[in-house]
């Protein structure tokens, strides 16, 4: 967790995420809102669909915030996306097993290489590119669309429980 935090404080330019459980700590929440305030370029990319149930109002609570900050949001329209990578200014890049959820940045055993180098950063940009191509821009006004009120509150009580998820 700490290491994401590092890595979005110190972004400039550009941040690009692929992560499908999407809950992240409340540090990692500031540490994204920051970038925003900066205005460091946000794209992250979730799936559309998902094998938890009250996962993916909790990842749509946590978008609307980023969202409204900024942040582009590709929904990935083939389903569900399991890829757990982050880019940071064209030049690291870390890709494992590692969720954006509390369970993960906590408690879990999680494995993610560090790599300092552009060409393999440019490659998962490339493919983050590719990936953006199959999905959907998720707007304010489209979330407001597609949300109904039961899933909101999901979504806003679920949060509340990031700690567990």
């Amino acid at each position: 967790r700490r290491f994401y935090v590092s890595m979005l404080d110190n972004a400039k330019d550009s941040v690009k995420i692929i992560n499908p459980y999407f809950v992240p700590t409340n540090q990692v929440i500031k540490a994204l809102k920051r970038c925003a305030e900066r205005g460091v370029k946000m794209d992250i990319l979730i799936s559309s669909k998902y094998d938890e149930p009250l996962t993916p109002d909790v990842v749509m609570y946590n978008m609307k915030k980023l969202i409204k900050r900024g942040a582009n949001v590709w929904r990935y329209r083939p389903g569900f996306h399991h890829s757990k990578i982050m880019m940071v200014d064209g030049k690291v890049c870390t890709i494992g097993s590692t969720n954006l959820d509390s369970r993960s940045l906590r408690y879990d055993y999680e494995a993610n290489a560090i790599i300092a180098d552009e060409a393999t950063t440019r490659e998962l940009d490339n493919l983050f590119i590719e990936d953006t191509r199959k999905s959907d821009l998720l707007t304010l006004e489209e979330w407001k669309k597609s949300r109904t009120t039961w899933q909101r509150f999901r979504g806003w009580l679920g949060h509340l429980r990031t700690f567990v998820l």
